[in-house]
């Protein structure tokens, strides 16, 4: 016996032309906080790097 499974109904498509309209302001706020957020992803990543050469150095003792 085979169940048919409902279907979700038809919407816009993400990032539409209506969402991506931008003022300079929020062009400029946008590009603000994605750098801000590439800043942050890549000092974790550098904190985890240097944790894991410590572990390294000490013979792996972690």
């Amino acid at each position: 016996m085979t169940t048919a499974q409902p279907f979700a109904p038809q919407s816009a498509p993400v990032g539409s032309a209506e969402t991506l309209v931008r003022t300079p302001e929020q062009a400029q706020q946008h590009a603000q906080a994605k750098a801000q957020k590439k800043a942050r992803k890549h000092e974790r990543l550098r904190a985890f790097f240097a944790w894991c050469a410590g572990c390294r150095c000490m013979g792996g003792s972690f």
